[in-house]
């Protein structure tokens, strides 16, 4: 089972590489020369001390300076070269990532959303996309140029000295059990650590985006309490994660330490007997730490390897996510002249499998026919609306519009006839204008001034000091609730509807404006088939039905005398 994850991750990594392989090639070699240059430096210390020195050679002493000079400056050359590739092809990778990740966000159900902290899902987005980032920028790289001057070093050293490096031959195998003995331990703490960081995200970001209505209940020592719960929890899991690394890495040092010493001593007795000269020792020795400097490094990338496979999971979790609402195969796209009605044939839903929300719901509104659901709260009413705007599927039964099946008319076709407008909309961190043109770019500004007007936006554009160009600040969190309520209305009728579907969207409205907003639509809406949703008594004396609900059942109907 742990094959098969592992093959998962490293193909879910290799497709997200692969746009940019020419560029983390060119990197690689760019390692594998600066790698080649590491051999050069030994070789010329050795040559000044077994040659240079002993026979007073005055004017080689210039010429090794520069050599050895040169050799730190062509690592240094390809090292930086290979630093920016890996850099470009790093930077180019993560906005890819997040860009296919936020996609496929968009296309997930509503259902996907609802039952996911938004916190956690940012984190993902930023904290475990830079993870991957890291795997490719650093780990990788750092493997690689280990692996290179590994095999590089060894292959020098076997020539120089075969029994010298017999000694040290017999540690590396147990680097590799050391390794296979912390692996679970480094895992698990870097999975528990990259889960408390995410629950600590998702803390804040509801924390902060509430941080009003948690002062109006006196709730801050308690939420502060919270947060240091939280916080103290994700902690803990870093000084965990962070005591298996130092504890792994203290074992492979002790290991590098058994081995320089191992060739210091045999080494000079080597020396001592004629068998090895005093720079060819030295060289050795160089030799030996650039073989274990990079080995001492594997519990630094092994850890950093753990992290990032723990953030490929989660990200994975996101790309393998099934919660689509898909077009069948052949969808069709609504017929410009469609009648926009809608029929809800034997429609049962259940948000959980245990708790049915709708119990086989028949109902038929005609074209350009107004009803209005009402009923107590958690009877069904807005499960319907989100059925017909195809937020969710139906569990068993059909929707209809125009007499076909919602999941075989294209999605898109769909979301642009029918227009739903919900008890608490959202609105963006840009103009008047721009909120009022997010569904529909191209209208004019003959069309805002209508659509304004019909939603009694004139003294609020009147107030604003920028009028259409002023900032609604975030969320739209400068205006009143009534406010958003009349300008996601505005954008709504801006949207040019078949279907309109009104969600408690006047609920923040007093009843004068309710009544001189909603009497203000007759005339747009003449042609446009709408939903209301309502406890309010005007909205059931405008509709043409009323439709009462409960338990999710139809339970009564009036119609309009007015």
């Amino acid at each position: 089972m742990m094959r098969i994850n592992r093959s998962k991750e490293f193909r879910w990594l290799a497709s997200r590489v692969k746009p940019f392989f020419r560029l983390f090639f060119g990197s690689y070699l760019c390692i594998l020369l600066a790698s080649m240059l590491v051999l050069l430096e030994p070789l010329i210390v050795r040559y000044l001390i077994d040659d240079v020195i002993p026979n007073r050679r005055m004017s080689w002493l210039p010429l090794v300076a520069i050599g050895f000079f040169l050799t730190y400056m062509g690592r240094l050359g390809f090292d930086s070269l290979g630093g920016m590739l890996n850099f470009r092809a790093v930077q180019k990778m993560t906005f890819r990532v997040r860009l296919s990740l936020l996609r496929h966000l968009q296309r997930l159900s509503p259902e996907y959303h609802d039952n996911r902290p938004l916190g956690d899902t940012l984190h993902r987005l930023q904290v475990d996309v830079e993870q991957v980032g890291t795997l490719s920028g650093e780990v990788i790289p750092s493997a690689l140029r280990m692996f290179t001057v590994f095999s590089l070093v060894m292959t020098t050293m076997l020539v120089l000295n075969y029994r010298l490096t017999i000694i040290v031959v017999p540690l590396i195998p147990v680097f590799v059990l050391v390794r296979q003995r912390f692996r679970n331990r480094l895992r698990k703490a870097s999975d528990s650590a990259q889960e408390q960081s995410g629950k600590v995200i998702e803390f804040l970001q509801e924390h902060l985006s509430s941080i009003v209505q948690v002062q109006l209940l006196s709730c801050e020592q308690r939420e502060a309490r919270r947060f240091a719960h939280l916080t103290g929890h994700a902690v803990r899991a870093q000084i965990k994660r962070r005591a298996v690394e130092l504890f792994f890495s203290s074992f492979l040092y002790l290991i590098i330490v058994m081995g320089m010493a191992s060739v210091l001593c045999y080494g000079g007795y080597q020396v001592m007997n004629g068998a090895l000269t005093a720079g060819g020792l030295v060289a050795f020795y160089g030799y030996t730490l650039q073989l274990f400097i990079p080995l001492y490094g594997v519990g630094d990338i092994y850890s950093k390897l753990q992290r990032a496979g723990a953030s490929i999971r989660r990200l994975m979790e996101i790309t393998e996510a099934e919660m689509i609402l898909r077009d069948r195969p052949g969808a069709l796209a609504l017929r410009p002249n469609a009648s926009a009605a809608i029929e809800l044939k034997n429609v049962a839903f259940s948000y959980h499998m245990d708790r049915p929300v709708l119990n086989g719901i028949n109902l038929r509104v005609d074209p350009g026919q107004r009803i209005a659901l009402s009923g107590t709260s958690g009877n069904g009413k807005s499960t319907i609306a989100r059925l017909v705007a195809r937020l969710y599927d139906a569990r068993a039964g059909a929707v209809l519009v125009d007499g076909i099946d919602v999941r075989d008319i294209q999605l898109q076709s769909l979301r642009s006839s029918i227009i739903f407008v919900p008890q608490d909309p959202v609105l963006f961190d840009t103009t008047l204008r721009e909120n009022l043109r997010f569904g529909n770019h191209q209208a004019t500004q003959e069309e805002l001034e209508r659509v304004a007007k019909l939603a009694h936006l004139d003294t609020l554009i009147y107030r604003l000091p920028k009028g259409w160009d002023e900032p609604l600040g975030p969320r739209g969190n400068r205006l009143s609730g009534g406010e958003r309520q009349r300008v996601a209305l505005a954008r709504a009728l801006l949207q040019r509807p078949r279907i309109l579907i009104l969600d408690e969207c006047t609920s923040a409205l007093d009843a004068a404006t309710e009544e001189g907003v909603l009497n203000g639509l007759d005339g747009f809406l003449q042609d446009v088939t709408t939903i209301i949703i309502s406890h309010h008594p005007y909205p059931l004396q405008w509709a043409d039905r009323v439709i009462w609900m409960s338990y999710g059942n139809i339970v009564d109907e009036s119609f309009s005398h007015r």
